[in-house]
């Protein structure tokens, strides 16, 4: 199955990257006069992102077929690539609050594992950023079976720094187990309790799904709660079991559409800024596993919180030193 779908994702997506290329060069002149006309400059800034994408898919693609890569090197490359695009195309920023977590407070003898809000297309990417280059952890992300239909992604899955869940239930709870068990001293496991991003659609369903189970005040919390996706308990009981000793981050962020929430997915968000608070929560702190989901359900009110505070108020923040973090060089 997995050499039959790579038959035909990679050729595939090889051949749309090189088109993309190919036709850069009008598409751009094309996104000018619409700048032009619109008065913004988000029409060539996202010709330009999808142009970095093609080429950075290319160059990814060309190296994960070689073969002979080390996956922590391969991931800190990609993700710092991705990130420098993002700064210079698009001009994202990623930002810390200044309650955050230091570097230096987290400890290096033991493995982390990350609990991160979902929040929109591409956020992911920068919270590997900030695990990578600011906290300095080789980082392991858990990922959708899905997502195996990008080949970057796919192939890469094979360096071991990512684990795709390819079913729900006792499955994907053992593979998380298994992947948090083979975690070292400054590896990081990053986990999305909520199981997807947010939209309004997937909030209303948690209601209705909590509600027809008989859960009715879990449901009214989540209803408070308008920011966040109730929390699954069964990745997080799962990650701990397999690594005890592991301290934990939790880590929520401000989204990229104006109201913290959803955004659509062909939107690219131009001139923002996403602002991450990071928590530490030291393994010997941690609740026993029959009080995991109450404990979870706690943290997750403070993450819809801190999101709907700072949305409405701002929050001091504080630059991350980029200029030693960013690889040399192009990003294509």
């Amino acid at each position: 199955m997995t050499r039959l779908r790579r038959a035909v994702t990679v050729p595939l997506v090889t051949v749309l990257m090189v088109g993309v290329l190919l036709y850069g060069v009008p598409l751009m002149a094309l996104a000018v006069a619409a700048d032009l006309v619109l008065r913004s400059t988000r029409p060539s800034r996202t010709v330009a992102a999808v142009v970095a994408y093609a080429a950075m898919e290319l160059y990814a693609l060309a190296k994960l077929l070689r073969g002979g890569l080390d996956g922590d090197r391969f991931t800190r490359e990609l993700v710092g690539k991705i990130y420098t695009a993002s700064r210079r195309i698009l001009d994202v920023e990623v930002l810390l609050d200044t309650g955050s977590t230091d570097p230096d407070e987290v400890p290096r003898a033991d493995p982390v594992i990350v609990l991160s809000r979902h929040c929109g297309p591409g956020d992911s990417l920068l919270v590997a950023w900030l695990l990578t280059f600011h906290y300095r952890l080789r980082t392991r992300i858990v990922l959708k079976g899905l997502l195996r239909c990008e080949p970057v992604l796919d192939l890469a899955g094979d360096l071991g720094c990512l684990c795709f869940l390819d079913r729900g239930g006792k499955r994907a709870r053992a593979q998380i187990r298994e992947l948090a068990a083979s975690l070292e001293g400054g590896d990081a496991l990053l986990l999305f309790p909520e199981g997807g991003n947010f939209t309004w659609a997937r909030w209303h369903e948690a209601i209705r799904r909590l509600r027809s189970s008989g859960r009715l005040r879990e449901a009214r919390r989540a209803w408070r709660q308008s920011y966040t996706l109730p929390p699954r308990t069964g990745g997080a009981a799962a990650a701990m079991a397999g690594a005890p000793r592991a301290n934990v981050l939790v880590l929520t962020h401000s989204g990229f559409s104006a109201d913290g929430r959803a955004r659509p997915w062909w939107r690219l968000p131009v001139h923002r800024r996403l602002v991450v608070h990071v928590s530490l929560v030291r393994a010997e702190e941690l609740p026993p596993r029959a009080e995991l989901g109450a404990w979870l359900q706690d943290v997750w009110s403070k993450v819809d919180a801190w999101v709907a505070d700072h949305i409405a108020e701002g929050a001091p923040t504080r630059v991350l030193p980029h200029a030693h973090n960013e690889p040399h060089g192009s990003y294509l």
